[in-house]
């Protein structure tokens, strides 16, 4: 199945598949492990500085492994990439499985596969965030993705309104009222919707990257209105670590959202599984004898959004 879907498969089960980031290998495995043990599709996705740590011809070919390994469904994304020179590196790697790319940054040399029925590896969905620019100056650009997007039976992600924070553990109080003034306003959300032709929307409404002591709520009415205003177009809920589990499940019944993405909870499982490790083995140099424990730690954060999301069982 495709990612467009699974996501119509999403609105019409009432779940949300996960997109869960990779900054390192042992999160990568454990998202796979969590995918299978739960029977669940999943989505990896890679921002900009992870894609940079990575290389994006390597996670390709990592996820292209994975999907035979694993034997699920793992959907790609190129999170919040600001440029969008950034977007056409990643679509020119969209390639049908079996090819090879000689790179010579703007064509590819391609063999077809002796096969009646031809797969594609590379990149499912693209995240273009022009949240920073000026309205006019993002719509330009974002239709410019959507276009190369669109020219090879891609997603691509919208965002309009710049999601606060940062995705870490924050021990500072967040000011709510300054949050509210950049949740998503149904109607300019429609307007960009309609102008740039984005198959999904980041919308905002009480989201926010990162975690914080004071939590904000989300604003179910307004995703009500949000949906209300864009009926045919897919919603994502960026910023999922932190709410309550059923702040997240009232979300996708009401506002249809069909990916949520999670990234700090993440983080700080791994972490603190790292640090009690090396705690425990202050002399051992092998990292790999550590590795096995911290990624059982990620695994279950990972397990426990599945079943938040209701997408379990769905392979």
């Amino acid at each position: 199945m495709t990612a467009r879907e699974w996501f119509i498969r999403a609105q019409n089960e009432g779940f949300a598949i996960g997109a869960f980031n990779v900054d390192n290998f042992e999160i990568f495995k454990a998202i796979c492990l969590a995918g299978q043990k739960k029977r669940s599709p999943v989505m990896m996705e890679f921002s900009s500085g992870e894609a940079g740590y990575f290389g994006l011809k390597n996670i390709v070919d990592l996820v292209a492994n994975a999907r035979k390994q694993y034997g699920i469904p793992i959907l790609l994304n190129l999170d919040h990439a600001k440029t969008v020179e950034d977007c056409m590196e990643a679509l020119r790697l969209r390639l049908r499985s079996g090819d090879f790319a000689v790179d010579n940054s703007s064509t590819s040399e391609v063999k077809v596969p002796h096969t009646s029925e031809v797969s594609f590896v590379g990149f499912d969905d693209i995240h273009f965030d022009g949240s920073e620019l000026s309205y006019e100056q993002n719509v330009e650009n974002t239709k410019r993705v959507v276009a190369a997007a669109h020219a090879k039976n891609l997603l691509v992600e919208g965002e309009l309104d710049k999601l606060s924070g940062s995705s870490e553990v924050h021990t500072e109080q967040i000011d709510l009222e300054i949050l509210k003034k950049s949740y998503s306003d149904p109607l300019r959300a429609a307007k960009f919707v309609a102008e740039t032709g984005v198959d999904i929307f980041a919308s905002v409404f009480g989201n926010i990257h990162g975690t914080f002591p004071n939590q904000p709520d989300l604003d179910i009415e307004l995703l009500k209105k949000i949906k209300e205003a864009l009926p045919n177009t897919f919603l994502s809920l960026h910023g999922g670590s932190g709410i309550p589990a059923e702040q997240i499940r009232e979300a996708i019944k009401v506002g249809r959202i069909v990916k949520v993405n999670v990234n700090t909870e993440i983080r700080q499982a791994f972490k603190d599984a790292l640090n009690e490790k090396i705690g425990e083995n202050p002399n051992e140099y092998t990292y790999y004898k550590l590795a096995s424990d911290i990624v059982m730690a990620v695994t279950a954060v990972v397990e426990g959004k599945i079943d938040v999301f209701g997408s379990a069982g769905k392979i």
